[in-house]
Parts: structure tokens; C-alpha cells; sequence
């Protein structure tokens, strides 16, 4: 085996573990940092993707699903194996030149239905409450916004709004990370 296969390997293994360790704190600190937690795993995953290869990172992403599952909860393993694809798509379209704006939307759409509105149940959560209450929220604080259809599809619009900023976020931090790590290779 050559020194760049093992390197991959290596550094897959770690971050694997470096995320079971994450999953255990998170548990220890009562699951006050799901959301911070994977988005900081889909950025490393997003970086090793950038560093190796999309092949590998699909094989690092579920060696992770199978250590988060051993090592959290249900909802932390679920949401993290159907966000990490994000970086790994990010990064792909970034390396094949397409625009991957779209495509990211979409999948990020498609994993929250199927995390908020699907699973809903399974994980413990209730979303179409969760959407009331923000609405009764909002109304609040600006009465003039009260209406039946906001009151209805209030769980629509967090649904969006959740996928359109969760992919904004990810874009973000992957890029400021990725040239703040190149930027440190050029000054070796």
C-alpha cells in the first residue's frame, strides 16, 4: 500500500473517531450542540473530501454513521448521516466545475422532510407544534402578521428556510476553511 492510500485511510479512521468523541459530548452536555456538532463534521468531511476524494469520503461517512450510532442518539446519528453528504456534494460540484447551488437546496429539502416530517415521530420531535409555536411567536411581536395561511404553512416556511440557510452556512464555513488550511500549506 503507497503513503498517500495509508495517509487516507489514517486520517479517515481519525476523523471517524474525532466524530464518535463529538457524538459522546454531545451527549454529556445534554444535546445542547447537535446542530454546532454537525455542521463542524460536515465541514471536516467536506475538507477531507477536498484533500482526497469523494470515494473515500462516502467510506469515512458511514464508518462515522456506524461509530455515531454505537456511541449517541437516535436523532444526532440520523441528522449527521443525512447532512455529511452536503460537504461531500459541495466539494464534488466544486471539483466538476458545476454549479451546485440547486442541487445542494434540493438534497438539503429532501433530508430535512425526511428528518423533520418523516421521522418526526421516531426521533421524538413535532414539528407542525414546533411550527405553531414560532408562529404564535412572531405574532407576538407583530400582530399585523396574523392570517390563517401563515398560521397553516408555517411549517412549510421553516422547512425552507431551514434548508436554504442550513446550505448557505455550510457554503460559508467550508470555503473560509478550506482557504484558511490552503493558505497555511503556502506559508510552509
Amino acid at each position: 500500500m503507497n503513503r498517500e492510500k495509508t495517509k487516507q485511510i489514517v486520517t479517515g479512521a481519525f476523523m471517524a473517531a474525532l466524530f464518535g468523541v463529538l457524538s459522546v459530548v454531545n451527549v454529556y452536555t445534554g444535546t445542547m450542540f447537535d446542530i454546532i456538532f454537525i455542521y463542524l463534521m460536515t465541514v471536516a468531511l467536506a475538507y477531507y473530501t477536498f484533500k482526497f476524494n469523494a470515494k473515500m469520503a462516502v467510506l469515512v461517512l458511514f464508518t462515522s454513521t456506524f461509530i455515531l450510532f454505537l456511541t449517541g442518539e437516535l436523532f444526532f446519528t440520523l441528522y449527521s448521516f443525512f447532512t455529511l453528504p452536503l460537504g461531500i456534494l459541495y466539494i464534488y460540484c466544486i471539483k466538476k466545475n458545476i454549479d451546485g447551488k440547486w442541487i445542494l437546496r434540493v438534497y438539503s429539502m429532501l433530508k430535512n422532510f425526511v428528518v423533520l416530517f418523516l421521522l418526526n415521530s421516531l426521533l421524538g420531535l413535532n414539528t407542525f407544534t414546533d411550527a405553531k409555536d414560532i408562529y404564535y411567536s412572531i405574532v407576538g411581536l407583530f400582530p399585523f402578521l396574523e392570517s390563517d395561511f401563515l398560521k397553516n404553512g408555517m411549517f412549510i416556511i421553516l422547512w425552507i428556510v431551514l434548508s436554504f440557510s442550513e446550505v448557505y452556512i455550510i457554503k460559508v464555513y467550508t470555503n473560509l476553511f478550506i482557504l484558511r488550511m490552503n493558505k497555511n500549506k503556502m506559508m510552509k
